[in-house]
């Protein structure tokens, strides 16, 4: 049954862009009604560049949703608020923790928060630069927003888990972030590189912790004939500071083709990060049969099957270590690619993730469905709905 769906988010960029876009495309394709509505932030791509992206079917409505607090934050719900009446859709599905927020008081407000979902795609909480009691902060607030209403959807088992714990076990699921597999061909390509490559594929932030990979670079530079590449690019501070380019090479931004045909040409895929909802780059990589070494964080250990599809590290010796022993021995690296790859296509593909969402919409729709039957019929005894208890 057709849909009107509409996605809410302030970080049309990075994971959330890919998510975004890959789910809603498929929503379009499927026959959905879908608009997005978003922010424009420095990470956004332009305009023309969204257009390109997104299936033509699709609306997007552009409503400013600041990441900080503020007084502006009032001004921004009253928008979303006007919107969500204009709209008049079916499900509303907010992303990341800002829309997650505005858009789950905005939906108490108007009565409609039997229809949401939120997909925090990685907790502010769990993010290691602000302070203890910030993060203590920023979990109140999500355990009060969650008592609002709407299904919170995790992006991994891990912070589905950590929803449960810390939230409620009522209203909480979980979908795993999927890529395009036809994206990336009907094998692997055969690596046979004189000098080996490690690769990572992000944005030079302090969350990726580009630090990490410049002093492995320097670390194994120094013994052994190996290249560094990071694939992506960033603000020109970070990378002055993070960034060692006597080591590692720096591609700057590249498109999504010129992203797969790069990795294609690696051996090792490294992913220190500090903080993860379910890096698309990892699955990415393990898409296009990278054996990973990665740090032992939600997310990370979401996708990679430690001792199989790669390694996970408790810290930087171990980090080092594993690179070194995928370095050492080439047939490893064969087998922990060929079932990295194996893997991703089995659990991460694109129809397994509209499915799944399709049937977190359709358990919310007979809730609300039973709760309106109740409301018209007071008195009756009906069974229970297969759908969401709240």
């Amino acid at each position: 049954m057709k849909k009107k769906i509409v996605h809410v988010t302030e970080a049309l960029g990075g994971g959330v862009l890919h998510c975004v876009v890959l789910l809603a495309n498929l929503q379009a394709r499927a026959g959905d009604d879908i608009v997005i509505v978003h922010s424009i932030r420095p990470d956004t791509p332009s305009p023309d560049r969204l257009d390109a992206l997104l299936d033509a079917r699709i609306k997007r409505r552009v409503i400013s949703m600041h990441t900080g607090l503020g007084v502006h934050d009032f001004a921004a719900l009253a928008r979303l608020m006007v919107q969500l009446m204009i709209e008049q859709a079916d499900i509303v599905h907010l992303h990341s923790s800002k829309a997650g927020a505005l858009g789950r008081i905005a939906a108490r407000l108007l009565c409609i928060s039997d229809r949401v979902v939120y997909s925090p795609h990685g907790f502010a909480f769990l993010r290691r630069d602000i302070s203890l009691s910030k993060a203590r902060a920023l979990i109140s607030i999500e355990r009060w927003l969650h008592k609002l209403g709407g299904v919170l959807v995790g992006c991994s088992r891990s912070e589905a888990r950590y929803a449960t714990m810390l939230f409620s076990t009522r209203r909480v699921t979980v979908v795993e972030n999927a890529i395009d597999l036809r994206d990336f061909g009907t094998s692997a390509t055969d690596r046979d590189n004189t000098t080996p490559i490690i690769c990572t594929s992000a944005r030079v932030t302090y969350q990726k912790a580009p630090w990490r990979f410049s002093a492995l670079a320097a670390s194994l530079s120094n013994r052994r004939k190996v290249h560094f590449l990071w694939l992506g690019g960033g603000d020109p501070q970070a990378v002055e500071a993070w960034i060692d380019h006597q080591h590692v090479e720096l591609s700057g931004w590249i498109d999504a083709d010129s992203l797969r045909r790069r990795l294609n040409a690696c051996d090792v895929f490294v992913l220190p990060s500090l903080w993860e909802g379910m890096p698309i780059a990892l699955i990415e990589a393990q898409a296009a049969g990278l054996p990973a070494v990665a740090s032992r964080i939600v997310g990370n250990r979401d996708v990679i099957i430690h001792g199989v599809t790669g390694f996970l590290a408790n810290n930087d010796d171990e980090l080092s270590a594993y690179t070194r022993r995928l370095l050492d021995d080439p047939s490893l690296r064969a087998r922990m690619g060929a079932a990295a790859r194996e893997h991703a296509l089995a659990r991460f593909n694109s129809e397994h993730f509209l499915d799944e969402f399709s049937k977190v919409y359709d358990a919310l729709a007979k809730t609300t469905a039973y709760r309106r039957r109740r409301r018209a019929r007071p008195g009756r005894t009906t069974a229970h709905a297969e759908g969401y208890d709240r």
